[in-house]
């Protein structure tokens, strides 16, 4: 959403700017009392909440990427998630269902997530592959994410 939204304002910007220069587009003030604003968003809203549903968790991740960007902790350690997919799975809240090569499937309150792009504490962004090739290869199913 990010990235479309900076190349809307782009183009917007683009499209817009020769005409204000020109003369042709008169600025015009804004309303006041049509004036909103948006919170702050708080550090406890980054952190993930595996007591919510795959979806809600979804579009948690979702609208943090590219920044703050949703953590949970592993390990005690801060861990990011920048990309998830909600897929079908049950167990605990948090908790690892399924380890393979290029797949890590965490357990929601509702189904589950299948992780896509997420960075360890100390370490670089990466694909899931790379993760568990690397850092993640010591995780067992059951482990779980949380503090």
């Amino acid at each position: 959403m990010f990235e479309k939204l900076a190349l809307v304002g782009r183009d917007l910007l683009l499209d817009t700017l020769p005409a204000y220069i020109a003369g042709d587009i008169k600025p015009e003030p804004q309303d006041p009392s049509q004036v909103t604003f948006s919170p702050n968003i708080k550090p406890e809203e980054e952190k993930l909440d595996w007591t919510k549903t795959n979806r809600q968790l979804f579009n948690q991740i979702r609208g943090m990427n590219p920044w703050p960007v949703a953590h949970t902790f592993l390990k005690g350690d801060r861990f990011k998630i920048y990309e998830a997919l909600p897929v079908e799975g049950q167990g605990n809240p948090g908790e690892i269902l399924s380890i393979g090569k290029k797949e890590l499937v965490v357990a929601t309150a509702e189904g589950a997530l299948s992780l896509k792009q997420v960075q360890p504490a100390g370490k670089p962004k990466m694909d899931i592959a790379s993760f568990l090739n690397g850092v993640g290869r010591t995780l067992t199913v059951g482990e779980r994410f949380g503090d």
